[in-house]
């Protein structure tokens, strides 16, 4: 079946077990077609679930969707070639979950998935994703950056966002490869590997720290985040709990891991008539996703008009019904404690919940944060960039080998501008006047600020 689901997305078997480093950069020099992205499963899980969502109770709103280069200093235009990204943003265009012979691996897959003794995805969206294609795009060159956005139907260009991501990154540093020699890459990859393993070495001797694979969306390379979980996979068997990429976890026999992002409550905020159904509509995105979903499924966001905003109207059934939250933004350990304190407000014992960190994590801040909080609350981690694509310093005469930020937001919904406020001031994302008008909603005004690396 394996091999099967190879041949669907492309891939022959020599391919994807091929070490990911020179023979794979040497294709490139060559002038090879190895497009970035192979399949639509290659994707986060959480594009499903979410698009699910959509789809039922949104099919018919449009959206407009936005690329957003937050590190200033990486002069994206100026390293990826206008026509080469075209290319393989057209490419993914063709992609399609569906099989000329009608018998896709890929679908069967997602019909197969059962939680709590029903089908995760319900037939119509089935068939809906056996005909999608990801819809069209704006690209243009503005100075040395991209303008890149995608409009129409919001459950169709939703699908772009961490496909169009993988993309721009790989071919990013694809180019700053092209002119190292076949030795400097041999040391570029053995650099990179042994700061992995080293990563996983310490993980061993920290046994209550678990996490998943979050770093599709600015992974240095498909082959190099296959490599990483392999490695990952055979050492940490037990820690390592699952991967976003729907593709990975299949491929390594993982279960996906995926629930909602910031675009639903940036949505149904947006959508609202005034500002006290704004201020209440952050809530409806939980209500909506109870009715659909399962208690694992059930951990919610808290950070997209502030965390304490957030706990200071949150339902109670949110408390004893939903099984955590995920940390985005802020100071964790700040964050943390204000969930264990609404927890406990409500009567629910800390330890029987789970919070999930997912900032900009690396070893040395999880180790923190499990030494405050084990014991204390169920923990996890989303491990992303830093785990995908952690190359800084394995090549010091190039300062663009290391992971920037770069992140693809809602920008409108039904032509209404779409805010995304944080807990950390540098990750806010909308227009001035809008962020202004919010942060009186929500109120707003002691957020942190952290630049946001990764």
């Amino acid at each position: 079946m394996l091999a099967c689901y190879f041949q669907v997305c492309g891939l022959g078997r020599e391919e994807v077990v091929m070490s990911a480093h020179t023979d794979f950069v040497g294709q490139q020099m060559q002038g090879g077609f190895n497009p970035p992205v192979r399949s639509l499963m290659d994707i986060d899980f959480y594009k499903f679930t979410m698009g699910q969502l959509i789809f039922k109770h949104f099919r018919d709103v449009d959206a407009t969707f936005t690329l957003i280069n937050r590190d200033k200093s990486i002069p994206l235009a100026m390293i990826v070639p206008q026509g080469e990204l075209e290319k393989y943003l057209d490419y993914a265009r063709t992609l399609s979950l569906s099989s000329s012979s009608g018998i896709s691996t890929d679908m069967a897959l997602l019909r197969g998935m059962r939680v709590y003794g029903a089908n995760m995805f319900f037939e119509e969206y089935m068939q809906f994703l056996e005909k999608f294609r990801l819809p069209s795009y704006r690209l243009r060159r503005v100075g040395d950056q991209y303008e890149l956005t995608f409009s129409g139907s919001w459950v169709e260009v939703s699908m772009w966002e961490t496909i169009a991501l993988a993309i721009i990154s790989e071919l990013f540093y694809r180019k700053l490869m092209e002119s190292l020699s076949r030795y400097e890459l041999d040391v570029l990859y053995a650099r990179a590997k042994d700061k992995v393993w080293r990563k996983l070495e310490i993980l061993a001797r920290n046994p209550d720290i678990r996490f998943a694979d979050f770093g599709q969306r600015r992974r240095h390379s498909f082959l190099w985040q296959q490599w990483v979980l392999g490695a990952c996979k055979e050492v940490l068997p037990e820690q390592l709990t699952g991967t976003s990429n729907t593709w990975m976890a299949f491929h390594h026999n993982m279960m996906p891991i995926g629930t909602n992002a910031h675009e639903l409550p940036m949505a149904l905020v947006a959508l609202a008539s005034s500002d006290e159904e704004m201020w209440a509509a952050q809530y409806e995105t939980p209500r909506l996703w109870q009715e659909m979903y399962g208690p694992g499924l059930r951990i919610f966001l808290t950070d997209t008009y502030t965390s304490k905003e957030f706990f200071r109207g949150a339902p109670e059934w949110l408390a004893h019904d939903w099984r955590g939250m995920r940390q985005d933004s802020g100071d964790p350990f700040r964050i943390a404690r204000l969930y264990i304190k609404w927890l406990q407000s409500h009567g629910v014992d800390p330890k029987t919940k789970l919070i999930i960190f997912s900032d900009g994590l690396d070893v040395e801040p999880m180790r923190k944060l499990q030494g405050e909080f084990g014991g204390k609350i169920g923990t996890s981690y989303g491990w992303g960039t830093l785990f995908t694509n952690d190359f800084i310093g394995c090549y010091p005469k190039n300062p663009y080998f290391r992971p920037f930020s770069l992140v693809c937001k809602l920008k409108d919904i039904d032509g209404i501008p779409a805010v995304k406020l944080s807990d950390n001031i540098q990750k806010a994302t909308g227009n001035e006047s809008e962020i202004a008008r919010y942060i009186k909603i929500f109120n707003a005004d002691d957020r942190d600020s952290i630049r946001p690396d990764v």
